[in-house]
């Protein structure tokens, strides 16, 4: 694995999600903990609102059971989703990391990101709570999650703290990101990013991504698929993609999986994957991605092969 420093924290370069592990057995999530930190993978996503707060709890029951777990752990969480809204105030943020830490069972959160823009957000309170929570010792680390570059810069005026982190929605199939600045002067579709890879970049927040082996079509039948390009719901659409994958799999003696994460950490923007996988075997065929030696020509090929156009 990997490491960077993000605001004194040392974190890994694959980071495990946890959005979709409410229905699973305690004792599969402890096995899936267990593995990533075997695989070197020290970062563990949530927010407040996954399961409804139940993801949080379940990393809480295994911490409790374990509390030498906690030291391996960099804990990141997000807050500012409600039901039919945003909410970026003072005293949401301040209830929402207290929530978290009680059920997370831990005495601070290393990493806090504002989860989706508010467009009533007051930033004044903003800077009220993350100065509270610095000086309290509850949250470590503070970023945000899918904001444009214009609005870290707002944000970032108002705040003594820098916004250390930028998580993003990207994959080889979907990367508008990408997209936005290889599309300069051709005519095609930017993503409307307003350069946020290049603001990110220039500014030193790392961008984490999300979504990182995900895809979104409507086949011929009418029915509209979200998931993973890998799957066989997906092959037909991404053949091309798949293709490359296998064939550069088995060239570097490792996972198609693997291949689709070291094309997002190739970048050198240093970015972070977001893994939400829910099972220890299908984790596994993530590692060693870091390793993967890609050269610039298969980045490409690959970018190509998913079907973004080179021009």
């Amino acid at each position: 694995m990997i490491y960077k420093n993000i605001g004194g924290i040392e974190s890994g370069r694959l980071i495990l999600g946890s959005m979709r592990i409410a229905d699973k057995p305690l004792a599969n999530n402890e096995r899936l903990v267990r593995l990533a930190i075997d695989m070197g993978i020290n970062t563990f996503d949530h927010a407040d609102i996954y399961g409804g707060g139940t993801c949080e709890e379940i990393y809480g029951k295994i911490i409790k059971a374990t509390p030498s777990l906690r030291g391996n752990m960099v804990l990141q969480t997000k807050c500012g989703i409600r039901s039919g809204s945003y909410d970026l105030s003072y005293n949401h943020i301040i209830e929402s990391v207290i929530g978290s830490l009680k059920r997370l069972n831990t005495d601070y959160i290393d990493i806090l990101l504002l989860h989706r823009p508010d467009t009533l957000m007051r930033p004044e309170q903003i800077a009220e709570a993350f100065d509270k929570l610095e000086k309290s010792g509850k949250v470590r680390v503070f970023g945000v999650s899918n904001f444009s570059g214009s609005q870290i810069d707002f944000l970032q005026s108002y705040i003594d703290q820098k916004l250390q982190i930028n998580q993003v929605q990207m994959s080889a199939a979907y990367c508008p990101i990408i997209d936005s600045g290889i599309y300069v002067n051709t005519g095609e579709p930017n993503g409307n990013t307003d350069g946020l890879l290049e603001y990110c970049r220039k500014h030193d927040i790392t961008l984490q991504t999300y979504g990182a082996m995900q895809c979104s079509f409507t086949d011929d039948t009418g029915y509209h698929y979200s998931g993973a390009f890998v799957t066989e719901h997906a092959k037909k659409k991404y053949f091309a993609l798949n293709f490359m994958l296998e064939g550069l799999a088995q060239k570097y003696d490792t996972t198609p999986e693997a291949v689709a994460i070291a094309w997002i950490l190739h970048h050198p923007a240093g970015m972070q994957a977001v893994i939400g996988t829910t099972l220890d075997k299908h984790l596994e065929l993530y590692r060693g991605c870091c390793d993967v030696p890609l050269t610039d020509y298969e980045w490409y090929k690959i970018y190509e092969s998913a079907g973004h156009k080179i021009h």
